[in-house]
C-alpha cells in the first residue's frame, strides 16, 4: 500500500511512522509512506497556503489551489491501484475500526489530507475529496496527528504487518468487544496476583475467562457498544454470570438485552398464511391448536413462532425458529414472554427440549417435576400479558 500525506509539517511523522511496527513495515516494503509538503505547490513568492474567509470571521483558510496542485501530484506519482483521498476534519465521520479494515480491504492507495487554520476550502473538498474522517468529537490545531492515527491503524493490518491475525482479531473493537484484561510476570506484583484460570494451562477455561472480561469490560465501559452485540449462544451463558457481578444501569441493560428489538406478539391470519409458505419440514409437527405468538426481530425481520397448547394449569410449550435467528438469544427472550402467561405446570414438545439449560427453566420459576413436567417453583408467579401489537420492555 502507498499513503500519501499532504500535509504543512511533513517532519513530524519521521518518528511516529517510521519507528517499531510500522516502521519495519515500512523498511520491509509492506507499506510506502510519503509526505508531501502543500507549501512546495503554492503559486505565489511567499509560499501563502492560506488567506482571509469570505464572509469575515477569525482566521484563514487553506486555499484550494496549493492543496489541489498537491493532491494531483502525489495522484502522479503512484500505482494505479484503487485510491481514496480522505480529509481528516472534525466534522467528519467519526473513525471506526471498521474503517481501518475497510480502507486496508479495498484500497490499495491512500492520500490523507491535513487540514490546519480555520479549515480548507469547500470547493478541494467538493472537487477531490472522497470522505471526511474524524478521531473524536474535539478540535486539533492540524489534521496530522488524525493522520497518523488512521496511518498507523490502516497499516498494522496490511498482511505481514503483523506476526499473525489474531495479533488483530483478539484486540478491542474487532468484534465489537473491548479486549480482556491482560497479565505478564511476575505472578504476584506489589500483592496483586494474576488470576489463577490464566495459570492453568487450560486453554478451554482461559478462552471463556477472556471472552467473560471482554463482555464484562464492554458492558461496564461501553453500554453503546454492548447494545450493538451479536451474541452467541455461549455468549448468553457467560452473560448470564454476569447477572451476579453487576448492579444499577448494567445489570438493567442485560435484563433487557432483546427488550426492545424484539417484539413478540399474537399470531394473525396475515402471519399463519406467511407460515404455511415457508419450505421448513419442521413445521409439519407444531402444534396445531393453542396460542400461537410470532416472533420478529430488529434487523432480522420475521424469526419464528412459539407458543403453547393450554389445558388448566398445564400447557405444551413449543418454539420454532428460522436459521438465520437461531443461536443469537432470540428464541430463549421469546420463550420466556410465552412462559409467563400463568401456567403452573408444562411439558415442553420437540421444538424445544428439556434439554434446556436449567439456569433458563430455573429464570422462569420452573423446576423438573414427575415424568416429562416441568412445575414452577413458586406462588407468586408473574402471569405477564401481551399487548396488541407487542410485548413491551417491562
Amino acid at each position: 500500500m502507498q499513503i500519501d500525506i499532504l500535509t504543512l509539517f511533513p517532519d513530524m511523522f519521521a518518528a511516529p511512522l517510521g519507528q517499531s511496527i510500522i516502521g519495519r513495515a515500512v523498511e520491509g516494503g509492506r507499506v510506502d509512506i510519503r509526505c508531501h509538503q502543500i507549501r512546495d505547490f503554492t503559486e505565489n513568492r511567499q509560499n501563502q497556503v492560506d488567506d482571509y474567509p469570505y464572509g469575515g470571521g477569525m482566521g484563514c483558510v487553506m486555499q484550494a489551489q496549493p492543496l489541489y496542485s498537491c493532491w494531483q501530484y502525489a495522484m502522479d506519482n503512484g500505482p494505479k491501484t484503487p485510491l481514496r483521498t480522505i480529509y481528516l476534519s472534525p466534522a467528519g465521520k467519526p473513525f471506526q475500526q471498521a474503517d481501518a479494515r475497510r480502507l486496508a480491504t479495498d484500497y490499495g492507495r491512500l492520500i490523507l489530507v491535513c487540514g490546519h487554520y480555520e479549515g480548507v476550502d469547500e470547493r478541494f473538498i467538493g472537487r477531490c475529496v472522497d470522505e471526511e474522517i474524524s478521531i473524536g468529537d474535539y478540535v486539533l490545531t492540524g489534521g496530522e496527528i488524525p493522520a497518523m492515527a488512521v496511518a498507523d491503524a490502516v497499516c498494522r493490518l496490511l498482511p505481514g504487518v503483523l506476526a499473525d491475525e489474531t495479533c488483530f482479531t483478539e484486540e478491542s473493537h474487532w468484534t465489537g468487544l473491548l479486549e480482556y484484561p491482560q497479565y505478564s510476570r511476575p505472578e504476584i506484583w506489589e500483592g496483586a496476583a494474576v488470576p489463577d484460570v490464566l495459570r492453568t494451562g487450560d486453554h478451554g477455561a482461559i478462552a471463556r475467562w477472556r471472552r467473560l472480561e471482554s463482555l464484562k469490560r464492554t458492558l461496564l465501559r461501553r453500554p453503546d457498544l454492548f447494545e450493538r452485540l451479536l451474541l452467541t449462544k455461549e455468549d448468553l451463558k457467560l452473560i448470564a454470570l454476569l447477572k451476579e457481578q453487576v448492579t444499577g444501569s448494567a445489570l438493567s441493560l442485560i435484563k433487557n438485552l432483546h427488550a426492545d428489538r424484539i417484539t413478540v406478539r399474537q399470531t394473525t391470519e396475515r402471519d399463519r398464511s406467511r407460515l404455511k409458505e415457508l419450505p421448513c419440514a419442521d413445521r409439519s409437527g407444531m402444534l396445531r391448536d393453542g396460542t400461537h405468538y410470532c416472533i420478529y426481530a430488529e434487523g432480522l425481520g420475521f424469526c419464528g413462532e412459539a407458543g403453547f397448547d393450554r389445558q388448566g394449569e398445564t400447557a405444551e410449550v413449543f418454539l420454532f425458529l428460522l436459521p438465520h435467528a437461531r443461536g443469537k438469544g432470540i428464541g430463549t427472550f421469546a420463550l420466556e414472554r410465552v412462559i409467563r402467561d400463568g401456567f403452573d405446570r408444562c411439558v415442553v414438545s420437540r421444538f424445544f427440549t428439556r434439554e434446556a439449560p436449567a439456569r433458563f427453566w430455573t429464570r422462569l420459576q420452573f423446576s423438573p417435576g414427575a415424568g416429562n413436567m416441568l412445575e414452577r417453583c413458586r406462588e407468586d408467579r408473574n402471569p405477564g400479558g401481551f399487548e396488541d401489537e407487542g410485548y413491551s420492555r417491562d
